[in-house]
């Protein structure tokens, strides 16, 4: 059985999580009256950027751990399907069960502007227990804490349909390329047909997972495409890149339409470099960025109830409205990244971790934290699809 284990990709989904995490702390502080950076736009972007980081990742990783796969044997559809539902249902509908029946019912996380009534939520249930919390979230009210499973449903929806277009070895990459260029095009003119239509387009972003499925494919098929991206002038202009749309700084004009796209091929060339590339300027293999990696999913979706502890709780200790920023923002970020990290750790050790354990009967190729500790070499160039 294979064994791969890209280094740095543990501290990539740290730095998506915390993104997330940021922008959602500066929301409540908005909807509590503290003092927040969320009138910035940069504040306010960086949830959608670090959602962005999640996707590229997702499609990086999985479509070459199927290329991976599909190199010795047809690749099992079955199989795929059950590696996901280990991985991802547990926490999607355990979030689920409390977002609806739980939540509504404790008068401490209510907070003014985010919670709403649940009375009549029974469309919005089918919805998430269908996978589809994305259309709920455009089309339907919002459900407090829950809603965050809007991109782990879109997920879930891509992954309907990616594994067999990676069974088709031979015109993959023109098929991959057509459905980038198919995607863009809804999301082009779903604006001038309904605005709810394009904004489901715009938040059910299966373009970026392609752009990382491309990634993937490149590293696998194409070592002189991946040299250019290795060069050194290259990975700088990437970082800078990245910072500068993490700040959104760009203005993109015209292009506004595809702007997640751009920044998610910044993202995947930096991906790229970072867990494949040997002379990367970026390092983010270290024992805390993997320990907080392979807790991200964890992160990303108890991070909000764990916000509310912190707002609401801290105040009964110091007064947040009077203590300066350069004081309160570390230490009510700090309070709540703490927290966080020990309920995800809670979760994985006591929840996940058990069904992480039954995903390997269904693997040919083990990854992620089924190999802790091996390394990964950069390919040799394999023949072209």
């Amino acid at each position: 059985m294979k064994k791969i284990q890209f280094p740095g990709l543990n501290g990539v989904r740290f730095i998506a999580a915390l993104l997330v995490i940021v922008d959602h702390t500066e929301l409540f502080k908005s909807y509590l009256g503290y003092p927040t950076l969320w009138a910035n736009s940069y504040s306010a972007y960086l949830g959608a950027f670090g959602v962005s980081i999640f996707f590229v990742l997702s499609g990086f990783l999985i479509t070459y751990l199927l290329l991976e796969e599909q190199q010795e044997a047809p690749i099992r559809i079955r199989h795929f399907y059950m590696r996901r539902i280990l991985r991802i249902w547990p926490l999607y509908y355990l979030i689920l069960v409390l977002g609806f029946f739980v939540v509504p019912h404790l008068d401490f996380f209510q907070l003014p502007m985010y919670s709403s009534d649940m009375g009549d939520s029974l469309h919005r249930l089918l919805l998430f227990v269908g996978l589809a919390a994305n259309v709920a979230f455009v089309y339907l009210p919002t459900v407090p804490f829950a809603n965050v499973l809007w991109s782990v449903a879109v997920e879930e929806q891509f992954y309907l349909f990616w594994p067999h277009v990676i069974r088709i070895k031979r015109y993959l990459p023109w098929i991959m390329l057509l459905l980038l260029t198919g995607y863009l095009s809804l999301k082009f003119y779903a604006g001038s047909v309904d605005r709810q239509l394009e904004l489901l387009v715009i938040r059910t972003r299966f373009s970026s997972m392609i752009v990382g499925g491309i990634g993937a494919y490149l590293l696998f098929y194409q070592k002189t495409v991946i040299k250019l991206l290795y060069h050194r002038l290259m990975q700088v202009g990437l970082m800078v890149l990245f910072v500068v749309m993490g700040l959104d700084w760009i203005n993109y004009h015209s292009l506004a339409w595809m702007q997640d796209e751009l920044i998610s091929l910044v993202v995947c060339g930096l991906i790229l470099n970072i867990a494949t590339n040997p002379r990367t300027l970026i390092s983010l293999d270290n024992g805390l960025f993997a320990y907080l990696g392979k807790l991200s999913y964890g992160l990303y979706v108890y991070h909000l109830f764990t916000v509310v502890l912190v707002l609401k709780g801290l105040p009964a200790i110091v007064d947040l409205q009077t203590l300066p920023s350069w004081i309160g923002y570390p230490l009510t970020l700090g309070a709540i990244l703490v927290l966080t990290t020990g309920f995800s750790h809670l979760s994985y050790r006591y929840v996940e971790s058990y069904f992480l354990r039954k995903k390997v009967r269904y693997s040919a190729v083990l990854s992620g934290d089924m190999v802790e500790g091996t390394k990964y070499n950069v390919p040799s160039t394999k023949s072209s699809c």
